[in-house]
Formats: structure tokens, C-alpha cells, sequence
């Protein structure tokens, strides 16, 4: 089962910090920007849980992590970040997102993530190289039933 909040229980966020400390960041790409640093949510999970409190959001089960910044910030542009065991996990995370929210989401990953192949296959379209990384974005468009 996926979860997605904004807000977590003691217990879930008990279960974010177990999977977080046991999964390994292979590609470096699971941060959170504050004040153009990045601060990588393994060594900083105050900050992800803070975070969360003022409206970023997460959805997670067993297998992995997406968060979703940029609304506690009231920033322009929301990034998912994701932690996970395998493509799969990625995908199915990606879709519970792609229910619940109804903004335009950017990503920024490694060139060589996997992840950016489930990202591609599920809309998301390439905006830009930097450096290292790729800039992907899928935009929100309403459809005719949410008008």
C-alpha cells in the first residue's frame, strides 16, 4: 500500500527513517534545496520532516520515497526527489502522485538515473541539461471534468 500526506504519524515517520537509512542514494539525487544548498535528506531528515509540516508532501510504502517540494516554500516550481529499491517502485509511487496532485512537477536528476526513464515514460519532458543532470517537467493540464 502507498501512502501519501503531508503530515506523518510518529510510527510512518519511524518507517521513512528506517527505509532512508537502510537504502542507499546511489546517484546523489535525493535532496531537498534550502537556501540554494542542497542539504541530502539522509543527513538531514529534521529538514524533510519540517518540510512536510509546512505542506510539502510524500508518498511512500516498504519499497520507496517520492517527496514533492517546493509548497512549503511557496516556490514556483514543485520537484520530486525519489529514493527507491527499483524502477517499479518508482512508477507506482509516480502514479499515486499523479492522482493527488494537480500542479506542473519538475525534476532534476543524474543523466545516467534510472529514474529519468520512468519519468519520460510517464510524460515528463526534457527542458534542459545541467551539467551532470537533467531538467525534466511534466505540466498540469485541467481536464474537461476538473473544470
Amino acid at each position: 500500500m502507498i501512502n501519501f500526506k503531508s503530515r506523518l504519524t510518529k510510527k510512518e515517520k519511524e518507517k521513512v527513517w528506517d527505509f532512508i537509512n537502510r537504502t542507499c542514494d546511489t546517484y546523489r539525487d535525493f535532496y531537498i534545496t534550502k537556501n540554494n544548498q542542497r542539504l541530502f535528506i539522509k543527513e538531514n531528515l529534521s529538514v524533510l520532516f519540517d518540510s512536510l509540516k509546512k505542506g510539502d508532501k510524500i508518498a511512500f510504502n516498504a519499497d520507496g520515497i517520492v517527496v514533492v517540494t517546493g509548497f512549503s516554500d511557496n516556490f514556483k516550481r514543485n520537484y520530486i526527489k525519489f529514493l527507491t529499491k527499483d524502477e517499479k517502485t518508482a512508477e507506482d509511487l509516480l502514479n499515486v502522485l499523479s492522482w493527488n496532485l494537480k500542479v506542473t512537477i519538475y525534476a532534476k536528476l543524474k543523466k545516467n538515473n534510472i529514474i529519468v526513464n520512468v519519468l519520460k515514460r510517464n510524460g515528463f519532458e526534457f527542458v534542459a541539461p545541467r551539467g551532470d543532470e537533467i531538467l525534466l517537467v511534466r505540466k498540469y493540464k485541467e481536464s474537461i471534468k476538473e473544470k
